[in-house]
């Protein structure tokens, strides 16, 4: 049997996707399937789901009896910022995490070590379009960092499930990302809609309409309200009930009392069958900022009730392939002449609209059963990290004096110094005596128990000699993806990498003034900090951090801290491990250093590069000083990646003289 671990927002109400996942888990083979689901909050006491599925306590539980928000609130972002926190609450281990939405979903099932990872994006995407909002504005710098936090946990998963032609083409416009990605719409059980929509149920004297959903700001239900107003002026044969509850009831409820609509509006709160009302409606009416699917659209066409949808979800599909209904901006005015358009042509007869099987719940629960087992037998965590096919010499640190370093060839050699394996890619040409080392950046889901060599593949394609350098930290804990050479209590992994690299290119008879260290983001720090201990080189950082401590995923420093110190107060001790201000101060020497900086990436800007402009300049006792070149670029589409291929060797090749 395999385990599942389903990760989503809510389970609390029986509308949207918390209905529609419920449909397709409800249907699920609990005889293959042991599945276990964790909401990260809870609005109510309803249950939705079959009794076999296992439902974790949520993150933030509203129901509890004295609930404290503030304090709710504060764990919840505690544990959000906190990986290693976080994995403690999950006893088991799982086969395949599925995240049932981007944003926290999405986050929260990156942290997980075990098993495979599959993203559902049941929501708008396209909030997260930074481009679309004003550079000089708060909102802008929030949204892209937003934007680049989810850039980074997208890498995290096996496959992505959309579900709207709306939510893959955002995946690919905003992200890039075209791969592995499965289409499978939201359904619904016709059979059951069809036998729940003759409940008799009291209805109005008037003509009806309905929407449906929380109330919220993102719901906009206040927009229909206004257009209520709108069509008042003009006739009083309508009414419009909105089924739903949430924050903004009692907002909505007041506009209801100050503008006299309590005979053409109702709120009727929660309502678990909402379908006679949405049968005997003229039209249902969606008035949402973003949806990433809206699943009463297509329960209202199934019923043959017409919809009239701001441009949301999968509202334009249906619309375009049915001709179901009508789109519609966010103007009361406009809507308000939708209503009365939709008032005056109906007369208790409406057109059947025959959606095939493509929104049929069997159609969904097939689709997701094949995505999870195919992504399975395709992936597994045990393979994502392979030991790369180079042959390998490990040696003790003090036999590095006699080791002779091979040429005209790629292998790997293993230092272990103290017990900890040092382990650097070699390829020494003989036909070229420049050297550049490469350093790592992040190892997205950790799990390292193998060397890595980011960027092996471009030995062969380097006119110079090449060395990788794998970081150990790694090894310190399988949930580490990155490490910054930290090391373990004062034992400085990269401090002592850096002069093993250093005798180990005395040996490849290359002289250091012939050497450019490079690395990307964490790389780059690395970079940096190794080109204080091979003084002559030339450092070229990308991106790079410039203080650790300033990262914007905090999670990622303290989880180094948790597993590099035995007492983490012990890590104060070591600024210079942190901060390359701090090390050039402590080692008295700053090495020729060429920064490049992504100015579209706001985490580089400022939390690295300004703060550390700002250090530097009340640097003291520096004995010999290099000259640091800052280099601008501006690329919107990379953010926070580090430059092409092409140019970043085209530039080491420049610094190097290499023609």
């Amino acid at each position: 049997m395999k385990k599942l671990l389903f990760i989503t927002w809510s389970i609390s109400y029986g509308y949207g996707t918390e209905k529609s996942l419920a449909d397709v888990l409800n249907r699920m083979d609990q005889s293959k399937y042991d599945i276990t689901i964790l909401p990260l909050f809870k609005n109510s006491h309803n249950a939705i789901f079959a009794s076999h599925i296992k439902v974790l306590d949520s993150l933030i539980d509203y129901t509890q009896e004295n609930f404290n928000e503030r304090q709710a609130l504060d764990h919840y972002y505690a544990l959000l910022a906190n990986p290693i926190r976080f994995n403690k609450r999950i006893q088991e281990k799982y086969d395949c995490i599925i995240a049932c939405n981007h944003n926290a979903p999405s986050y929260f099932a990156s942290y997980i070590k075990s098993g495979l990872k599959i993203l559902w994006i049941r929501g708008d995407m396209r909030e997260l379009d930074y481009l679309k909002l004003d550079e000089d504005t708060v909102a802008y710098k929030q949204v892209k960092q937003e934007y680049e936090m989810q850039a980074n946990v997208l890498k995290c998963f096996d496959a992505i499930a959309v579900i709207s032609d709306v939510v893959q083409q955002t995946l690919a416009d905003l992200f890039g990302i075209t791969e592995n990605v499965v289409k499978i719409s939201n359904s619904v059980d016709n059979e059951k809609i069809l036998a729940l929509c003759e409940e008799k149920v009291t209805l109005p004297n008037k003509k009806l309409f309905t929407t449906l959903g929380r109330l919220d700001y993102n719901k906009n239900q206040i927009l229909l309200l206004k257009a209520a107003k709108e069509v008042k002026k003009q006739r009083d044969d309508f009414m419009i009930y909105i089924l739903g509850e949430g924050e903004d009831r009692a907002e909505l409820e007041k506009y209801i009392r100050e503008n006299d609509l309590h005979n053409n509006v109702r709120i009727l709160g929660f309502i678990e069958n909402p379908y006679p009302y949405i049968k005997h409606s003229v039209a249902t009416v969606l008035t949402s900022f973003s949806e990433g699917f809206s699943l009463v659209l297509v329960e209202s066409v199934m019923l043959n009730t017409p919809i009239i949808s701001t441009d949301v979800g999968v509202a334009k599909e249906l619309i375009t392939k049915y001709k179901c209904g009508d789109i519609i901006d966010y103007d009361e005015k406009a809507l308000a002449a939708m209503l009365i358009k939709y008032l005056n042509k109906y007369d208790g007869y409406k057109d059947s609209f025959d959606l095939g099987d493509e929104y049929d719940l069997a159609t969904e629960v097939k689709k997701t059963v094949d995505l999870i087992e195919q992504t399975m037998q395709k992936t597994s965590v045990h393979n994502k990290m392979k030991k790369l096919p180079y042959p390998e010499v490990t040696i003790q640190d003090f036999e590095l004096d006699h080791h002779e370093i091979r040429q005209d060839s790629l292998y790997v050699l293993r230092v272990i110094k103290n017990g900890v394996p040092y382990e650097y890619l070699i390829h020494r040409r003989s036909d070229n005596d420049k050297l550049i080392v490469f350093n790592n950046g992040a190892v997205p889901e950790g799990n390292v128990s193998v060397p890595v060599f980011q960027r092996h593949s471009w030995a062969n394609l380097l006119k110079t000699s090449s060395i990788f350098c794998m970081d150990p930290t790694l090894y310190l804990n399988s949930f580490l993806q990155i490490g910054w050479g930290i090391g373990k209590n004062e034992d400085y992994y990269l401090e002592n990498s850096s002069l093993i690299l250093k005798k180990i290119i005395s040996k490849m008879g290359i002289r250091l003034q012939d050497t450019a260290v490079y690395g990307t983001s964490a790389g780059g720090y690395m970079s940096i900090i190794m080109g204080i201990y091979l003084k002559g080189a030339k450092v070229v950082a990308d991106n790079a951090q410039l203080d650790v401590r300033n990262w914007i995923f905090k999670d990622a420093l303290d989880s180094v801290v948790t597993f590099s110190f035995d007492n983490i107060g012990a890590a104060l001790k070591y600024k210079e491990r942190f901060s390359v201000v701090d090390a050039f101060e402590k080692n008295h020497y700053v090495p020729k250093i060429y920064l490049h900086v992504n100015l579209c990436s706001v985490a580089d800007n400022s939390m690295q590069l300004v703060p550390f402009l700002q250090n530097a300049e009340s640097m003291k006792r520096i004995q010999e000083y290099n000259d640091m070149e800052v280099i601008l670029h501006f690329e919107p589409e990379k953010g926070h990646d580090g430059i092409h291929m092409d140019d970043a060797i085209r530039f080491l090749y420049h610094i190097l003289g290499e023609n």
